[in-house]
């Protein structure tokens, strides 16, 4: 067992983040443990590449130092930094996780509902990004919680733990949960899929989306006006004279 030991509890001034693909996300409910060491592992590995060191283990000891982690087995830690590294595509979507809420995670015995609410939290912010607010789906949203870059088509494609959060009841009580305890916004009116915003307020996240709405139903509008026209001359040049 490498260990994982966190030095400092204190506030610090500068908030960190570790910065992961989503993909370390897989398998988080049936082991969480290897999910949040693996996520770890790879975020030291990723900070390395800032650094300016002679050798690669002197690099991975100076980013354990900048987040403030002693590991036992430091050299099988950046092994699998590599490895995981190595093996995830570079461009796949990526999100951030602070450390007071990756220690709370790590030290403290966590629910099966905290842990999947870390999961939708996670999935969430991986598809907003830096932007103000986004539209996304149930489906989305839950193919990024179980780990996967794209969405899903068939619900099969999900696995057995996160599928079991594949319902209206559930859904519906993790964004509850995200909304009141995450700082999450977000809005559902006659729209297929639901609003998001970590930076905008619930006011102006209903006006993004209602704007958005007018404006889709006036193309829907407009595009059936044309095919409607097109239908109607077309008419017109068969009917005979």
């Amino acid at each position: 067992m490498i260990g994982i030991i966190n030095l400092l509890d204190e506030v610090m001034s500068e908030e960190k983040y570790f910065n992961f693909p989503i993909q370390l996300l897989d398998g988080f409910l049936v082991n969480s443990n290897k999910c949040l060491s693996d996520l770890l592992y790879y975020s030291l590995y990723t900070h390395t590449f800032k650094l300016e060191y002679n050798d690669e283990m002197s690099k991975f000891k100076a980013a354990a130092k900048f987040y403030n982690v002693k590991i036992r087995d430091i050299k099988r830690a950046e092994e699998i930094g590599e490895e995981l590294f190595n093996s995830i595509p570079l461009k796949s979507p990526k999100v951030g996780l602070n450390l007071a809420m990756y220690w709370d995670y790590h030290d403290n015995h966590k629910t099966e509902f905290e842990k999947v609410c870390l999961l939708g939290f996670l999935a969430i912010k991986s598809i907003v990004q830096n932007k103000a607010y986004c539209k996304i789906t149930n489906k989305y949203w839950l193919s990024r919680m179980d780990g996967n870059t794209c969405s899903i088509k068939d619900d099969l494609e999900l696995s057995d733990e996160i599928n079991k959060y594949n319902n209206e009841y559930q859904t519906k009580k993790i964004k509850t949960e995200l909304m009141l305890n995450w700082n999450l916004i977000t809005y559902s009116r006659f729209t297929r899929g639901f609003y998001v915003s970590f930076k905008l307020d619930i006011e102006k996240l209903v006006f993004e989306a209602e704007k958005k709405r007018k404006s889709t139903r006036l193309k829907q509008h407009k595009f059936a006006v044309k095919l409607a026209l097109e239908k109607a001359n077309a008419r017109l040049q068969d009917k005979p004279p």
